[in-house]
């Protein structure tokens, strides 16, 4: 059904959306052709034909010169990434979430290829740093993710230079620039994060000196305060609360305040180096770092709380970063909660993060408590939010709220990418709080998790598995309104969990018999029951 004649011509245009009115749309591919041509030789005629040396980013196809006979089981779609083996699944009643968690998997393989790409159809696809810093952790639950950012890691670390610090994109094709938070802190943040999931000492072992080097390139670039204030930033990218959104559709900058964002990431930078080079047996730069993590965060208590507690860099992702990053004066906490509390409030329980704040939006929330505002956020489906997206049609993560207005129409075409993989670093805080699986770092390579489920009624039940370097991890929970809460756990052989359950030791059953008789070492502490639950499967009723 092909053409049959030489010389005939077969192309094929690529798209990510229609518009509106169903017409196909590929201005957001900016410069990028997005074209196959294929002229039919005496020997190409009835072959089976595909493009090579390229790749395309798509959901839809515009065919031409195929025939009238032509029809859409002519065309088959291959799907091209980087070979990594699944590793994480979760599901739950919600098939909205569940539509959510396949678009966040199928982003992440549409853009590894080779090297962590921003988007894989435009005139860019480049290995942006940051974009990887936010969604490592997430990535690397859902597939097998060791090799894949190793490789790319020694890369980063061949393009870093003593001049201009870590790039922003890697391969760095974009020329000198100095380098910026949490875009180039990815060169620390990536190879901890690889750490903790894979307990590869070697391989943090060969990153450390661009770990290193990272923080001293920000120490000597930081002002007499103590703090990071200098050079080109991006801050919270694409935050809804910038001092341009609504009035620019191409609006990019956030509301948080630069220097607070920059001195935040310097902060876990230096905490980072120094925990890697206490693994590391480097006892001399642990407290070398330890001390720097410690200066760094007096000079930002100094520059941006009040001596009440109050935050000056009061954004939603000002306090979320504050909180879940122990910036926070001591016994403050509470009060900074509630003014996040207020500003979700002040937004009817919608997100204003960018960039930075929301990967860690819920997983802060439900660190200090409050997993109701947290399950709230995840299960808006109005504008901003995840599900909003969904919504809309959406089969991959966008790199705008907006991408799509409620109306259908195109939001805007300068930089409006529909597989952009950075918000769906959601998907940690479903694996880590939802369903509770978190790796321990003192134990890294799951060989000991922290099980802490956190679930609510809005859902009936979730279920997550990990197979991690030790076996697979199973937790899930279910919700039922004549006998509340059940949760099933599977620790693999030779493992264990730190059990952190809400419920009492007198009301609670560990595979039908009561926790208080059970030969488990179960505690009570608080509303909360605790203890270590060794390999095996188990059923809490």
């Amino acid at each position: 059904r092909l053409p049959k004649l030489i010389g005939d011509r077969l192309v094929i245009r690529y798209a990510e959306t229609l518009d509106k009115d169903g017409n196909f749309y590929t201005e957001n591919l900016r410069t990028a052709r997005c074209t196959d041509t294929f002229i039919y030789g005496e020997k190409q005629v009835g072959m089976l034909v595909m493009p090579h040396f390229t790749f395309h980013g798509f959901r839809y196809i515009c065919v031409e010169g195929a025939g009238t006979e032509t029809e859409a089981s002519d065309f088959t779609a291959c799907a091209m990434h980087t070979d990594m083996q699944p590793t994480g699944t979760f599901t739950s009643d919600n098939t909205l979430v569940n539509q959510l968690q396949s678009n966040i998997q199928w982003g992440q393989r549409g853009n590894f290829l080779d090297v962590p790409t921003d988007c894989p159809q435009r005139d860019e696809r480049l290995g942006w740093t940051g974009d990887a810093q936010v969604f490592c952790g997430t990535a690397s639950y859902n597939f097998h993710t060791a090799l894949f950012f190793r490789k790319w890691l020694r890369d980063m670390a061949a393009e870093t230079t003593p001049e201009w610090g870590v790039p922003h994109v890697v391969p760095n094709i974009l020329g000198n620039q100095a380098g910026a938070a949490a875009w180039s802190d990815a060169a620390t943040i990536i190879p901890w994060t690889i750490y903790k999931v894979y307990g590869d000492k070697e391989m943090l072992a060969e990153q450390f000196p661009m770990m290193k080097n990272w923080v001293d390139y920000i120490h000597a670039r930081v002002s007499k305060n103590g703090l990071w204030q200098s050079g080109f930033q991006y801050g919270d990218w694409l935050a809804l609360d910038g001092p341009r959104y609504g009035l620019d559709a191409e609006a990019v900058l956030g509301g948080t305040d630069v220097t607070f964002l920059c001195s935040v990431y310097y902060y876990r930078c230096a905490q980072i180096v120094s925990k890697a080079a206490g693994v590391l047996g480097m006892e001399a730069e642990q407290n070398e770092y330890a001390e720097l993590a410690e200066e760094i965060r007096t000079a930002i208590h100094r520059e941006y709380f009040t001596p009440t507690g109050r935050c000056a860099a009061a954004t939603q992702t000002g306090l979320v970063l504050a909180l879940k990053y122990g910036l926070v004066p001591s016994g403050f906490e509470k009060k900074n909660l509630e003014a996040l509390q207020s500003m979700l409030h002040d937004s009817q329980m919608h997100l204003r993060t960018g960039f930075l704040g929301t990967p860690v939006l819920c997983r802060a929330l439900s660190q200090y408590g409050d997993n109701n505002s947290a399950y709230t956020l995840l299960l808006q489906e109005d504008f901003p939010s995840w599900l909003y997206e969904i919504n809309m049609g959406a089969t991959t993560i966008w790199e705008r709220w907006n991408a799509l207005l409620p109306n259908g129409k195109i939001s805007g075409t300068g930089m409006n990418s529909m597989n952009h993989y950075a918000y769906g670093s959601i998907v940690e805080w479903m694996y880590r709080d939802m369903c509770g699986i978190n790796p321990c770092e003192e134990a890294p390579g799951f060989q000991r998790i922290t099980l802490a489920p956190k679930p609510d009624k809005r859902m009936g039940y979730a279920c997550a598995t990990v197979d991690s370097p030790a076996g697979r991890y199973q937790s899930g929970w279910k919700w039922r309104e004549d006998t509340g809460f059940s949760y099933d756990f599977s620790i693999p052989f030779n493992c264990e969990g730190e059990l952190c359950l809400m419920g009492t030791l007198d009301t609670l059953t560990v595979n039908g018999i009561p926790a208080s008789k059970s030969n488990l070492s179960l505690q009570q502490d608080g509303e909360l029951v605790k203890g270590i639950l060794p390999a095996g499967d188990y059923h809490f009723q």
